[in-house]
């Protein structure tokens, strides 16, 4: 019965919350009030980002339930997606004296929002570049990836990676990952067809030559009537291509079907990645890479994932579907800024979301410096259908 009473007002909520007319004159009085905690919610509600932005603002709806406090009062706004819908309602906030704003989702919408510089927005974006002086970068980003498998890369002593990825969608990413403290022996930028990308991927590990290698020992061992030579036959028969490559480790700058794409094509060019170690970048614990032999053992750095699981849990057992990944980030923002005011005596102060002691939230320990989140992450590989904490 509670389930359900929870479930009715949290859906009360968002019906309500979703229509302007209802919205002003529920929110009022509170507007008015100093005492009450006003914070703005900036996500995609209508159109081809809807669905995301729906499951963001169960987040935060979850988040306010959890926290029980009647003096917090979220406004919610459609952003569109879009940089000039985003900036109307930021102008909206701006009139209704709302100081701090959840949100937006993606990069495109912060565009014009540095204009309404007496707020501040806590955005899911995680690009770092070009981000408003008002704005938090609050994804997951680039920075805090590289630093952690930096720390990793140095615990396992590896020092000659190759850095894979298409450069035209990853330039930025591109500069941050070279000038971090990692030994690239070479960057290669591949095509992005999968048809083209298994013969470059050949080509880059030297695929033929070592084929032939073991076609021209197994030659010369036929000529032999030696028991060892004979034994040594039936191993080569085994084996696809003879010798080492020229490097201990693949970092790859890519997603989605690509990066199955080129992983798939180093285990047809007879790269193992028992002797190789594969690593790539956030992948919010898509289980779709299960379906793939060839990720086996692939690493990559992410959020804490039993908190992450009890999130999805709790969520789906209040709203009986399951959330996207990305929205406790959306969770955390609102703990965050509670946090901040209820410290604050109640009042809300940007400095606030500064403090050189940090924070944690459910994503994991984090601090804000500048205008970006630096998370610390952990690490996971893909083992066996699971994903695996690495220590």
């Amino acid at each position: 019965m509670k389930n359900l009473l929870i479930i009715s007002i949290l859906t009360y909520l968002f019906f309500t919350i979703n229509s302007s007319t209802a919205n002003e004159s529920l929110t009022k009085n509170d507007l008015d009030n100093e005492k009450v905690l006003k914070i703005g919610v900036l996500l995609p509600l209508s159109g081809e980002f809807k669905n995301i932005g729906q499951s963001f603002l169960k987040a935060i709806q979850l988040a306010l339930h959890d926290i029980s406090d009647e003096n917090i009062k979220i406004y919610p706004r459609d952003s569109k997606a879009n940089a000039l819908d985003s900036y109307r309602a930021a102008k909206e906030f701006e009139k209704n004296k709302i100081k701090i704003v959840i949100g937006p989702i993606f990069h495109e919408s912060l565009e014009r929002l540095g204009d309404v510089s007496n707020i501040t927005f806590i955005s899911f974006s995680n690009k770092i570049k070009k981000i408003p002086d008002n704005t938090i970068a609050f994804g997951i980003n680039i920075n805090s990836q590289i630093n952690v498998l930096q720390n990793h890369f140095d615990k396992l002593k590896l020092d000659k990676t190759l850095l894979l990825t298409v450069k035209e969608e990853f330039i930025n990413q591109i500069k941050v990952v070279e000038d971090s403290k990692i030994k690239f022996s070479k960057v290669f930028f591949y095509n992005t067809s999968p048809k083209k990308i298994t013969g470059e991927i050949q080509n880059l590990t030297n695929y033929q030559e070592r084929k032939k290698d073991l076609e021209r020992r197994i030659k010369i061992l036929e000529k032999s009537d030696l028991y060892k030579d004979k034994k040594e036959i039936k191993n080569l028969e085994q084996k696809h291509t003879l010798g080492q490559v020229n490097f201990d480790s693949v970092f790859i700058l890519d997603f989605g079907e690509r990066l199955k794409s080129v992983l798939t094509s180093f285990m047809f060019s007879d790269v193992s990645s028992k002797k190789i170690k594969f690593f790539t970048l956030n992948q919010w614990f898509d289980e779709t890479l299960f379906t793939e032999a060839a990720l086996q053992n692939l690493y990559f750095p992410s959020i804490n994932q039993k908190n992450l699981k009890k999130y999805e849990k709790k969520y789906l057992k209040t709203y009986n579907k399951q959330p996207n990944k990305v929205s406790i980030l959306a969770y955390d923002a609102l703990g965050l800024i509670y946090y901040c005011w209820s410290k604050n005596d109640k009042k809300f102060s940007q400095s606030q979301l500064f403090s050189k002691d940090g924070f944690k939230g459910l994503h994991g320990e984090f601090y804000i410096k500048g205008n970006i989140s630096h998370q610390k992450l952990k690490i996971y590989k893909i083992y066996k259908k699971k994903f695996i904490e690495i220590n």
